[in-house]
C-alpha cells in the first residue's frame, strides 16, 4: 500500500506499508483521492509530534467489512 508518510517533520512516500485488516465493526476502504488540510500542514512545521499516514479527507471505495 502507498502512503505520505510523516515522520520526524519529514515527508517520504512509502509504498510498503501493510494492507490494513478491519476487525470487528469496521471496513477497509480503497482510497481513490486523498486531500492535505491545513492540519496535514501544520503537522509538518512541527505543531504535534505525528508518526503516521497524512491525508485523512478522502474518497474511497468500501472493499471489505466486518460485522463480527
Amino acid at each position: 500500500m502507498k502512503g505520505l508518510w510523516l515522520e520526524k517533520q519529514q515527508l517520504q512516500l512509502k509504498s510498503d506499508l501493510p494492507i490494513p485488516q478491519p476487525t470487528t465493526d469496521e471496513a477497509l476502504v480503497k482510497v481513490l483521492q486523498a486531500g492535505i488540510c491545513n492540519t496535514d500542514l501544520e503537522l509538518l512545521r512541527g505543531y504535534y509530534p505525528y508518526q503516521g499516514i497524512l491525508g485523512h479527507e478522502f474518497v474511497g471505495v468500501v472493499e471489505q467489512l466486518d460485522f463480527g
